[in-house]
């Protein structure tokens, strides 16, 4: 157990795009042992307490929402904590020297108590979550509600004072009342402007992660290792890459269909590659054939990614050579990866960035293949 937790916290941080561990990023996954217990806790019986997947979903849920992560993430961990226990039970039920009596049945009747518990987990989690975005956006609300009222009382007692015939006229007809109103009135309308905006209508954790696009880009590669190995085709990441905030969900979906999309008009034995254009305020993607023809060629395929690119907030540009992914960066958070170094987790086993780190199977299992390449 204790080494299914280890090997899934390391795992969920890649899949969630999440950054090493470190005072400035508190690590949502810190509870992992409890959460392995959790979901495998009562199998073999099915009697297990339900207090337990409840609890610890919670908690991961709130802990996870206010590490920035994307509710699409979260769940995506969860699932990978499944895939893993499954495997494992797989290997244990394979040997069935170890299982004496072990039959395919039974199998199946563990699987099926295992997927209750996910979804369990799952459901939990979600619930979590968004009780911690609940609380977030009222506190916001109230202190907005906090900023809006003190210029708002200013401007009603100037109004008052300026009413009141017990004042003398000369009083009332001060400048610096009309002074003092209009500042005020000035600065309720930048509150309104500033404080509710459309871009200040989402939550950070909703409007966008601050990920390393070449990330993303991995961890589609690695979803769709299997598409790949199959028509023996190996995708290539540039080693550079934009950095910044952005729908990292939604381009991991998009991305998702546009290599799905190349790998299935590419050839036996042919090479894709990803490579980065530099654009301020842009993330742009390019992706190649090395037999130079159109990545995509399919009108039907092309229009339906177009329509997948506009609902994320993205393009999508096919070109005679290239297909271009291009997908703006948040306002404030743009950065060039020209320059800058960023801490890369030690790979296990000699795996570079990039590589399928977060597989089911062991360490010892892991089909391992050359540096950035799959």
């Amino acid at each position: 157990m204790g080494e299914l937790a280890e090997r899934w916290s390391g795992q969920a941080r890649s899949v969630s795009l999440l950054p090493q561990a470190d005072s400035q990023h508190p690590d949502h996954l810190t509870d992992a042992h409890e959460l392995v217990e959790a979901l495998i806790a009562g199998l073999a019986n099915d009697d297990g307490v339900s207090e337990d997947p409840v609890g610890h979903g919670m908690r991961f849920g709130v802990s996870a929402f206010e590490g920035g992560v994307s509710v699409h993430h979260v769940l995506k961990a969860l699932d990978l904590l499944v895939a893993m226990t499954l495997f494992a039970m797989e290997s244990v039920l394979s040997r069935t020297d170890e299982v004496p009596g072990a039959t395919a049945a039974d199998g199946i009747k563990l699987s099926r108590r295992l997927q209750r518990r996910g979804a369990l987990l799952s459901l939990a989690a979600t619930r979590g979550y968004m009780q911690a975005y609940g609380d977030a956006l009222r506190d916001r609300f109230r202190q907005a509600r906090h900023d809006l009222r003190n210029p708002l009382g200013t401007i009603k007692s100037v109004l008052a004072l300026m009413d009141d015939d017990g004042v003398p006229l000369e009083t009332r007809a001060n400048p610096s009342f009309r002074a003092i109103a209009t500042r005020n009135a000035r600065s309720l309308e930048e509150l309104i402007g500033d404080r509710l905006s459309d871009a200040a209508a989402l939550l950070p954790s909703l409007a966008g992660q601050i990920v390393w696009v070449r990330d993303i880009v991995c961890e589609v590669r690695r979803e769709l290792r299997a598409d790949a190995e199959r028509r023996r085709v190996t995708i290539v990441v540039e080693q550079e890459g934009p950095h910044g905030r952005l729908d990292a969900a939604g381009l991991e979906l998009l991305l998702r269909e546009v290599l799905k999309a190349t790998l299935q008009e590419c050839t036996l034995d042919e090479g894709v590659h990803v490579d980065f254009e530099r654009a301020s305020g842009w993330a742009i993607l390019v992706v190649s054939r090395e037999s130079g023809r159109p990545p995509i060629q399919d009108p039907g395929t092309l229009a339906r990614l177009g329509a997948l690119a506009g609902q994320v907030g993205a393009t999508v540009t096919a070109g005679e050579r290239t297909t271009v992914v291009s997908i703006q960066l948040g306002p404030s958070e743009m950065a060039s990866s020209a320059g800058r170094e960023r801490a890369v987790p030690r790979e296990p086993d000699g795996l570079s960035d990039g590589e399928a780190r977060h597989d089911v199977r062991g360490a010892r299992e892991s089909q391992h293949g050359q540096a950035d390449t799959l």
